[in-house]
Formats: C-alpha cells, sequence, structure tokens
C-alpha cells in the first residue's frame, strides 16, 4: 500500500492564505456594506471562510473587515 501524498500546488496554496481570504473579505465588505469575517473551517483545503461577520462564532474568527458610516 502506498503513502497519499497531501501536495498543493502553489497556486492552491496562494488561493487558500490567509492574505487571500482577507482581500476577499474586504471586497464583500465593500460590495455589501456589510462587516465580514475571516474564520477557520478546520479543513485543509479551505482552511478559511469568509462570511458576514455577525454570522461568524467568535472561537473561530482571525481578522474582520468593519465596514465605516
Amino acid at each position: 500500500m502506498t503513502a497519499k501524498l497531501n501536495h498543493q500546488s502553489s497556486k492552491r496554496d496562494r488561493l487558500c492564505s490567509i492574505e487571500n481570504a482577507n482581500r476577499v473579505a474586504t471586497q464583500i465588505a465593500d460590495l455589501s456594506d456589510n462587516d465580514t469575517a475571516v474564520v477557520r473551517t478546520g479543513n485543509p483545503i479551505q482552511p478559511f471562510r469568509v462570511v458576514f461577520a455577525k454570522s461568524a462564532k467568535p472561537d473561530r474568527i482571525v481578522s474582520r473587515v468593519v465596514t465605516s458610516d
């Protein structure tokens, strides 16, 4: 039996990065005029997810984008 390799491409690494998640969170906040949050998912394939801040579980929040009036 051969071991499974868990190698991701460099493109996936960039897409799954916290920097990219923060960029997406900022874009969504700007477009929707709602606060957003980047949360941890616990999934190595999608380690971060962008959600509206009001629906984010506080213990999963990594960063937030707050809109101003």
